[in-house]
């Protein structure tokens, strides 16, 4: 096919547009290139071995690939910045910021990997136990519904020896 205006074809093969709407169940949106709206498309994810599912959100400005400059097969290749969603961090810093303003941190300079979770709860579910390295500091309860084993000995099942009933108290630790 010999087209007379080149310029024209790659523009209509790569357009700038915005989320306009996104249908989560069929994992479409359509998306906004100043009055055109596209049919539901689907928008660029991990979809392999590794797969991610980061819906895009209405307001979210994209690039529109179009092969063959045909909105109708078109892809949402989403990524850019914009005044809308702007830039989450301005350092080296990695940072993956969540609508509800939980972040996750990644600083490479101190090597240090920080979860800051807007108003709720953490939940590790790990069949094969949970191993951590290195000292750790908490601020708050503990709970837990089993034991707790520190030094080999259980806080559940611990007993001290040469206790008279009343009101005396056991002596340290050994």
């Amino acid at each position: 096919m010999v087209q007379d205006d080149p310029h024209g074809l790659i523009g209509d093969m790569v357009r700038l547009g915005v989320i306009d709407a996104v249908d989560l169940a069929a994992a479409s949106c359509i998306v906004a290139v100043g009055d055109v709206r596209s049919p539901p498309l689907p928008w660029l994810e991990l979809a392999g071995g590794f797969r991610t599912w980061v819906p895009p959100t209405v307001g979210e400005q994209v690039l529109l690939i179009c092969p063959e400059g045909d909105i109708a097969h078109g892809v949402a290749l989403r990524g850019l910045y914009s005044d809308a969603f702007p830039s989450p961090a301005g350092d080296a810093t990695a940072r993956i910021l969540m609508p509800d303003g939980t972040t996750i941190d990644y600083d490479p300079e101190a090597h240090r990997l920080t979860i800051s979770i807007a108003g709720g709860g953490l939940t590790i579910d790990a069949p094969e136990g949970v191993t951590i390295a290195g000292d750790v500091d908490v601020t708050g309860t503990v709970t837990a519904s089993d034991d707790v084993v520190g030094g080999g000995i259980s806080l559940k099942t611990h007993r001290h020896g040469n206790v008279q009933s009343g009101s005396s108290q056991t002596g340290s630790p050994v």
